[in-house]
């Protein structure tokens, strides 16, 4: 209970909170100068929200050599640590944990049914979003609808960058899994459920000739990296 007190204290702060999300969502190193001028306050104000997110375990701190001479400069990263209220206590990483191993005790089966499953829900969550924006996919472009990817990735907590290189190739990229403690039990499992369910999301969107993940996390690599290719 006191550590879900000081937790709630330190994200009350609606600067901190901005500051932990910003980190979070970044894999390189961060140094209280590079907050101060992101967030525009004093870096002693910076140092100070970042001592606090460090104190409840939602920052660690690393100290890393500038290559200008002189003392280790402290750098933070997100912490490996996830931060998790619940009121009252409920253990929904046990849970998904269990869901998880059980499905990957039926082999072949049990991850035919999480991929459809991904597929799906990614599928459903395009829909809920236009519906709840009573938008429609008629004479909405290229743009329009790689922004709507990007705000609906956002709401699971991952960010997508919006960028496309040409008309008919997305490539885009994120630095942050929302599933990343539980790939940690069953990696392919959770990569075939994560990428169905962002394949879902495209193919409700455009008609997708291909979708290619280049990159995995997973595999030692710092980022998870798709190439599209759509033909409307």
């Amino acid at each position: 209970m006191d550590m879900t007190l000081k937790v709630t204290s330190v994200l009350s702060d609606p600067t901190r909170y901005s500051i932990y999300l910003y980190i979070s969502e970044r894999k390189h190193e961060l140094s209280v100068q590079d907050i101060a001028e992101k967030f525009h306050i004093h870096p002693n104000v910076a140092r100070l929200h970042l001592s606090k997110l460090e104190e409840i375990r939602g920052l660690q701190s690393e100290y890393v050599k500038t290559g200008k001479g002189g003392r280790p400069g402290k750098r933070y990263i997100p912490s490996e640590e996830v931060v998790q209220l619940s009121f009252p206590p409920r253990d929904f990483r046990l849970l998904s944990d269990l869901t998880i191993a059980s499905l990957a005790k039926l082999g072949e089966e049990g991850f035919r049914v999480l991929v459809e499953t991904g597929y799906e829900y990614g599928k459903s969550l395009v829909d809920h979003y236009l519906e709840s924006r009573n938008l429609s996919l008629v004479g909405v472009t290229q743009a329009e609808k790689l922004h709507v990817l990007s705000q609906i990735a956002k709401s699971i907590g991952f960010t997508v960058d919006e960028s496309i290189s040409d008309a008919d190739h997305i490539r885009f990229h994120y630095d942050h899994c929302p599933f990343n403690e539980n790939a940690q039990l069953e990696p392919v499992f959770i990569c075939g459920l994560h990428n169905a369910l962002l394949k879902g999301m495209f193919e409700n969107l455009y008609s997708v000739e291909e979708f290619k993940q280049e990159e995995n996390m997973i595999n030692d690599c710092s980022t998870c990296r798709y190439h599209v290719i759509v033909t409307n």
